[in-house]
């Protein structure tokens, strides 16, 4: 489709010659250098064989042979691409629609290195705060030990000390030569100056002398004298110096932090030792019982066995334990669990127990057993710990666990040290939670209102706003810093990465994404073309697969793959500028130009049945209530970040499968619920991969190949040999 190119034009253009991968058809074409391409057409038409399979992996290939066979083996292995010739193409970088993060670890923090830039950032800017009083902890320096003298004793004489620990053994005898030896002539004693080169009057030596450094004058002219003699003050003294005025008042300095642990990179890190919680390791949640699990079916009565733990043979002495109480306490046992009110189910959970009590969980369980009293399923579960030594035991137990929030550190993932770092008020994890378009305005304060700033840390807040004003502009205001990454779609995923790429610098790089706008509302979208734009003027060339009609009409070309899909498809139908040539046979291009367009329908579904969603709480959503109509085909809309996946996930689907007890990764979101009797099921169907064995076919996950092969045992070959399905 495009002009033949010889290798005299490499440098301007990524010429492409046979390219034959997948579903292409040996395909000639160049694409420019420098600018913006984007890869559109119907679904299966051999975009991204074109886009990520040819030229990515090309690109790819090619940097990763660039290194030693030794580090080349830490890499994957990747394949060359079925193309006769590829000339000119820069290293590559895919950006795709996959989210591929499993661990906890992985925050959005983290992805963006935000995180790396803020634990920088605290060590030299934040205030410490007294756990116990709340005052400000300030180290003391040379620097702030004279401005404090310059307020309070100016023109006025002053002693400079500092003080040295004596041994319980020494006698005046020994310390006053000692010290008139090593040129020291004054102690400071009992708000006395004694010299050490005369007899001692002192019969007896404190644990503690403080020895006179310097005898001067607070001025002007002996600033230069005042910050070398607190210096040395600060040395000798190993971090403590004092200062006595005239008056004999006497006031101590220190460079230590005490009570708080001295601020380094390291203790804002949740991912090292120093600054990681010590309960938690750095994940911010503990593994533990979670006694919601021991109750999956709220539809059941606690007679006809909703807690199912007490089902077996191992609880059924629990379950008659229970029954027996509930009579005792006055609760009815057939009566399903969602009947029952918050104070009884909290009973049936916890038992008797008291929260006040010094003893622990297990010693309040055997005591309540003991008693005859209700010890609750949390007491039954506290016993099964006791076996967990037993291999049956444990595989029970592990039916029952959940990731909890740690409660030494409240899911903040950092020591408490790290917590008494303040910087406008706010400690680190709480600017880990604020969102980023709240966080970007903070930090916008800061510079503004510290304007005499050292080059280190501007160059830190630089950073950190710039980034952040980049996933603003994509779009991705509404997350926070804590968001786990591996909890982010696959959209989000992408837009994340393609910030990341825009806050590295990178210059004369190759990307390729794979539609940046799914999920963006087109009030975001124009920012996102800005962010690319951006991407490209700084050199860099980009092919991006979109179907979007705004980022077609701001690309520097449009290639559209067609005409059809699978073998009938593979071939570009346009390549040029985004403009409606309705001469052209490119779908794609009468879509654009209105000349063909997807009708409305005419009639409307009508529903009978609602599914009412009351005081509904999660993320930025609060106290929402909604009714979602049955029978239906709905769809949840609104711009980027207004709740429309909270809404969906943590509020409707674990909700709805908690109520059929299926098992769920996450505790449902707060909500009223009614109207699940007209249901009989739910499904989530999401951007995760359905399998990643290379054994998984599309017919194996529909359960066809079953059937076929059910159809090949019947054939007479098969009976023959006595083949069974």
């Amino acid at each position: 489709m495009s002009k033949k190119a010889g290798p005299n034009s490499s440098g301007k253009a990524i010429f492409i010659r046979g390219a034959r991968q997948h579903n292409l058809k040996n395909l000639d074409l160049e694409i420019p250098v420098g600018k913006i391409t984007v890869v559109t057409g119907p679904s299966g038409s051999g975009k991204s064989s074109l886009a990520f399979h040819t030229l990515y992996a090309e690109g790819q290939r090619r940097y990763v042979e660039t290194f030693s066979p030794y580090v080349r083996q830490f890499f994957d292995r990747m394949d060359k691409p079925e193309v006769d010739r590829i000339d000119g193409i820069p290293p590559a970088i895919a950006i795709e629609q996959k989210n591929t993060i499993r661990t906890t670890r992985s925050t959005v923090g983290t992805l963006t290195e935000v995180n790396d830039y803020l634990k920088l950032l605290y060590p030299r800017l934040a205030k410490g705060f007294h756990p116990k009083t709340g005052e400000e902890v300030r180290p003391d320096n040379p620097k702030s030990i004279l401005e404090w003298v310059t307020l309070n004793h100016q023109d006025e004489n002053i002693l400079v000390l500092f003080p040295i620990p004596v041994p319980s053994d020494t006698t005046p005898d020994d310390l006053f030569p000692f010290l008139n030896s090593q040129g020291y002539l004054r102690i400071y004693l009992d708000d006395k100056v004694i010299r050490t080169d005369s007899a001692p009057s002192l019969k007896k030596l404190p644990r503690e002398v403080l020895i006179i450094q310097d005898r001067l004058k607070v001025t002007v002219r002996n600033k230069s004298r005042l910050t070398e003699s607190f210096e040395q003050a600060l040395a000798l003294g190993k971090g403590t110096a004092a200062v006595s005025s005239a008056e004999g008042v006497l006031k101590t300095f220190t460079t230590s932090w005490a009570p708080l642990v001295k601020p380094t990179p390291s203790l804002f890190s949740f991912n090292s030792p120093l600054g990681a919680c010590n309960n938690c390791r750095g994940f911010g949640k503990v593994i533990g019982i979670d006694l919601d699990k021991a109750i999956p079916n709220h539809l059941i009565s606690l007679r006809k066995g909703a807690i199912k733990p007490f089902q077996g043979e191992r609880g059924e002495d629990c379950q008659r334990d229970l029954l027996k109480n509930c009579k005792e306490a006055g609760i009815n046992p057939n009566l399903r669990w969602n009947e029952l009110d918050p104070d009884q189910q909290r009973w049936v959970k916890y038992g008797e127990r008291s929260n006040k009590s010094p003893l622990s969980s297990l010693e309040q369980s055997e005591a309540l057993w003991q008693e005859g009293r209700w010890y609750g399923i949390q007491g039954f579960f506290d016993w099964l710990e006791t076996k967990a030594y037993k291999m049956h035991v444990r595989v029970f137990l592990s039916r029952y666990r959940a990731y909890t929030e740690c409660p030494e550190c409240q899911g903040t993932r950092l020591q408490p040290n790290a917590l008494h770092f303040k910087i406008l008020g706010k400690t680190l994890p709480e600017l880990w939670h604020i969102p980023l378009d709240q966080l970007l305005s903070f930090f916008e304060e800061i510079t503004a209102s510290h304007a005499s700033l050292d080059k280190t840390t501007d160059l830190v807040l630089h950073e950190i706003t710039s980034r952040l004003s980049y996933l603003c502009q994509v779009g991705l205001g509404y997350l926070s810093l804590d968001r786990q990454a591996r909890t982010l779609s696959g959209g989000e995923i992408a837009r994340v990465n393609l910030t990341t790429c825009l806050g590295s610098a990178l210059t004369q790089t190759l990307f390729v994404l794979d539609e940046p706008t799914v999920g963006l509302h087109h009030r975001d979208i124009n920012r996102l073309t800005r962010v690319m734009h951006n991407l490209r003027d700084k050199g860099n060339t980009l092919v991006v697969v979109e179907h979007d009609e705004a980022v077609m009409h701001q690309a520097d070309q449009l290639i559209d793959m067609g005409p059809e899909a699978g073998e009938h498809g593979g071939e570009i139908t346009y390549q040029g500028p985004a403009k409606t040539n309705l001469k052209n046979k490119s779908l794609t291009l009468q879509y654009l130009s209105g000349k063909k367009s997807i009708p409305l329908p005419r009639k409307l579904r009508k529903t009978r049945a609602h599914l009412s969603i009351k005081e509904a709480s999660a993320n930025n959503i609060s106290n929402l209530s909604l009714d979602l109509p049955l029978g239906v085909f709905t769809c949840l809309t609104g711009v980027s970040g207004s709740g429309k996946s909270t809404l969906a996930h943590p509020i409707i689907y674990n909700n709805l499968a908690r109520h059929f007890g299926l098992s769920i990764d996450d505790e449902p979101a707060p909500a009223k619920i009614t109207g699940t009797d007209e249901l009989r099921g739910v499904e989530l169907i999401d951007q995760s991969p359905l399998s990643r064995t290379p054994r998984s076919t599309p017919a194996v996950l529909l359960g066809a190949f079953e059937h076929i092969r059910q159809l090949l045992s019947l054939t007479s070959s098969a009976k023959r040999d006595h083949l069974t399905p």
